[in-house]
């Protein structure tokens, strides 16, 4: 007689693995990750990392940050830019300090992803339609997809993106705190669960104070309840969903009637910037699911008509989507959940706040969270849980190339060049590629081998300055960075000219004109009317190291030497990295009979490695012994 089999010991067995899963996953995440990202260590600091990173002042000191002013302002980013403070104390202008956090906060936003899909899934056991014995592996298969998917490398490996990163952290972390919270208020645990539900308000407010597309989190509250959270009998809190719905429709109808509503730009209207959003939103559903054209800067513009075929498509995408996830509601609402998830969190950046970049990838990094449920809900309906060897040889194939494929596109952002030949190739037709192409290979002329290889280098950044200008005739940054290339090469008259185009469109930019003229006048011979021209430079902005640089040198030409050694001091102020001025602020104290700082200055000159004069060093040495 066959003998029934013990129901305890397939239990046992389920618990023991239940204790493991969440280190296994744990650990399966940490090693996605760094394989996938293993090539980010050294990527330079690109595009907005040096303004909000290396040339932010605030950023310099974590001091600044001790202050509630400096929290008070969620434009600003406080929490993000204090963690960018963090990291400069700790390493400065070392790049892999940076790389190292951000991969570390993104592989912990996965891990929370899956503790949240994980106890999601878990309140979901009367769903007859979801076979909870795919939880664990439905969960980490939702946590990796957002963790190796290529569309996340830009805001991983684009150091400043950071801010989205924490902003989707501390957003996931506050829904899960309110549904845990929520769960034992319900319990009959009240106590346990307010504490929870503070802890997820001031999460959410972490998040806003990280980026402010984080503003979101008490909508997600509310979606969170409408799905998952109900009451001993099975029924969910009507009131309280109509109540909240209700305040969170009145605040939104407040902020738009009252015109608080934030702006970025003002270059483009509310409906403009929205019918950009309907007109690209189908892209972005194509790189979810078929991530091979990706872009750093996609450079759409806003042309008519307002409504076409794009943008038809897009709301129809969008209804659809929307009228799907009501009829799954009752069928299989964790993909319902997905789908309104990832509306939900592309709502800020994607409707009526009117941003400056039409479309950019790091804005997919929290709406991917809802394709992972959407594909997890898939799973759980319609894979046989005997099948689930399959399932998981088919989960390594999908992640292998996804993983292989974030790799692969973080190449691209190794150097300051690669990135925008790479933006470039993929949109021949983008002026700001361009023009930031063309900077590259300015700034890398400096190191060019010989003067006949930087004059090519600066003439080859000409012409993409010059090819930028034919596709967009007023984009003033190619006619500045194209002036300060004339300006290089010494073809002082096409310098002005373009830097007088600059003016014309931004008049707040006329001291370069005075600087420009003021170079070219001193190089001429005519030092008094070029000492006129940089004093006017000076006026207008203060704070440009190169025009106190000329002014110590026409200065010294005309022997004001305490004139000549303020300049000198001054532009060193303003940039340090001159090491090649302390022999000049050397010469300034010379002439000045102050033998002493002199001397100084001409040792620290000697120390940074500068070519010096040894019998000068002499002379003032026996000047300040009195041998």
């Amino acid at each position: 007689m066959l003998m029934k089999k013990d129901k305890n010991k397939p239990l046992k067995k389920r618990i023991t693995w239940l204790q493991k899963i969440i280190p296994a996953a744990g650990i399966i995440l940490i090693v996605s990750g760094f394989i996938a990202y293993s090539n980010t260590f050294d990527a330079s600091f690109q595009w907005d990392d040096l303004p909000q990173i290396l040339d932010k002042d605030v950023v310099h000191d974590p001091a600044n940050f001790l202050s509630f002013d400096a929290w008070r302002n969620v434009n600003l980013r406080p929490f993000s830019q204090w963690t960018f403070s963090l990291n400069y104390v700790a390493g400065g202008d070392h790049v892999a300090g940076y790389h190292l956090v951000n991969l570390l906060l993104h592989i912990l936003t996965a891990f929370l992803i899956f503790l949240f899909s994980r106890f999601t899934i878990g309140l979901l056991t009367g769903e007859e339609s979801l076979d909870q014995r795919l939880k664990d592996v439905s969960a980490l298969f939702i946590a990796l997809l957002f963790l190796l998917h290529p569309l996340q490398t830009m805001a991983v490996t684009y150091i400043v993106q950071r801010m989205t990163i924490l902003a989707a952290l501390f957003y996931v972390l506050a829904v899960f705190f309110y549904a845990k919270g929520r769960i034992l208020y319900l319990g009959n645990k009240e106590k346990k669960g307010i504490g929870l539900l503070v802890l997820a308000i001031f999460a959410g407010i972490l998040g806003v104070l990280s980026k402010q597309n984080a503003v979101t989190f008490p909508v997600a509250f509310l979606l969170y309840e409408l799905f998952f959270v109900r009451k001993a009998n099975g029924q969910m809190c009507r009131k309280y969903i109509i109540t909240g719905g209700s305040a969170i429709v009145l605040t939104f109808l407040i902020i738009l009637v009252s015109g608080v509503l934030p702006v970025e730009t003002s270059n483009i209207t509310r409906i403009e910037y929205l019918s950009a959003q309907f007109g690209i939103f189908h892209k972005y559903i194509l790189l979810i699911l078929f991530p091979v054209s990706q872009n750093v800067d996609y450079f759409i513009r806003v042309e008519p008509p307002l409504f076409g075929a794009a943008q038809y498509l897009g709301i129809f995408i969008i209804l659809a989507m929307a009228g799907g996830a009501s009829y799954l509601f009752k069928r299989n609402r964790l993909i319902a959940f997905g789908i309104f998830w990832f509306l939900m969190t592309m709502s800020v950046e994607s409707s009526l706040i009117p941003i400056r970049d039409i479309m950019m990838e790091h804005r997919m990094y929290l709406p991917l969270l809802g394709i992972g449920m959407v594909a997890a809900g898939l799973i759980m309906q319609f894979v046989a849980f005997n099948s689930r060897l399959g399932l998981y040889i088919a989960g390594i194939v999908i992640f292998i190339i996804l993983g292989t494929a974030s790799f692969n596109r973080n190449k691209i952002w190794k150097t300051k060049l690669t990135l925008w030949e790479d933006c470039l190739e993929r949109n021949p037709e983008n002026p700001r590629a361009m023009n930031n192409l063309g900077l590259v290979i300015k700034i890398n002329a400096d190191a060019a081998p010989t003067l006949q290889a930087r004059q090519r280098d600066l003439r080859t950044a000409i012409t993409y300055f010059s090819n930028a200008m034919k596709c967009d005739t007023i984009f003033v940054q190619a006619y500045l960075n194209r002036g300060l290339t004339w300006f290089e090469l010494k073809e002082y008259n096409k310098a002005l000219s373009d830097i007088n185009t600059v003016v014309e469109h931004q008049p707040k930019e006329e001291y370069l004109s005075y600087y420009v003229q003021g170079v070219a006048l001193a190089k001429q011979g005519e030092i008094e009317a070029a000492a006129t021209m940089l004093n006017k430079a000076a006026l207008m902005k203060n704070d440009f190291a190169l025009i106190h640089t000329w002014r110590g040198l026409v200065y010294a030409e005309l022997k004001n030497y305490q004139m000549a050694l303020d300049s000198y001091l001054m532009s060193l102020k303003l940039n340090p990295d001159q090491a090649i001025l302390y022999v000049n602020v050397s010469n300034m104290y010379y002439y000045l009979r102050e033998y002493q700082d002199a001397l100084m200055w001409i040792t620290k000159a000697q120390d940074a490695g500068e070519q010096v004069d040894y019998e000068y060093i002499h002379i003032l040495e026996e000047q300040v012994t009195g041998r």
